[in-house]
């Protein structure tokens, strides 16, 4: 019910998404969101990502967003990456070249979290970050997966990556076009660990 509900308001008004919901232009018939692979949540051992500074503004923002709420509940602050700003940046390309809204299917061993919006309306990064942050709402402490008042983890995948104490590093990128855009952050170490816990 809640399901039809966003997607009717979505119909009726300029709107955004988190990867629970979809980008959905009236012509596609398509689910356009698709789920991540078991293979996708495996922890793939990489080089830890070089420390940088982010180049402007929306950088700025984005990552003040991320610490803002990490600093709430005690979660070391995380540090711009420039290279996972570059992937980042190449997935939300796809994404929106394509039309598509999926998790990167290949094995680039980081967290990623995604947001696409649309409409009339202008987004700020701390509208994008923020929708992340109010899955806090069905977050529940515990052992991951065991995270969700709604027994499913996927509800606040977004928030326990976002402020996962083992992730220290982020890199982000926006990529518009029409009235469309979507954002993609990567994180390194990549949180929603099995076992683990959020914070």
């Amino acid at each position: 019910m809640r399901r039809s509900v966003l997607l009717i308001l979505a119909i009726l008004l300029p709107a955004a998404s988190a990867c629970a919901d979809s980008y959905a232009p009236q012509a596609a018939r398509a689910p356009l969101i698709e789920p991540a692979s078991r293979s996708a949540r495996e922890v793939v051992p990489i080089a830890p990502p070089r420390s940088s500074r982010p180049s402007d503004q929306i950088e700025t923002r984005l990552l003040a967003a991320h610490n803002g709420e990490r600093a709430r509940v005690g979660s070391p602050p995380l540090v711009w990456s420039d290279e996972l700003e570059a992937e980042a940046g190449r997935w939300a390309e796809a994404l929106i070249s394509t039309g598509r809204f999926a998790h990167d299917p290949s094995m680039h061993g980081h967290g990623e979290n995604l947001w696409s919006g649309w409409g009339g309306r202008a987004f700020t990064p701390e509208d994008m970050v923020g929708e992340w942050i109010a899955e806090k709402a069905r977050y529940r402490a515990g052992v991951f997966p065991n995270v969700s008042r709604t027994g499913n983890w996927v509800d606040v995948g977004h928030y326990t990556q976002l402020v996962w104490s083992g992730t220290t590093h982020v890199g982000c990128a926006i990529a518009s076009r029409a009235d469309r855009s979507v954002l993609a952050c990567r994180y390194a170490p990549p949180g929603n660990v099995d076992g683990g816990r959020a914070y």
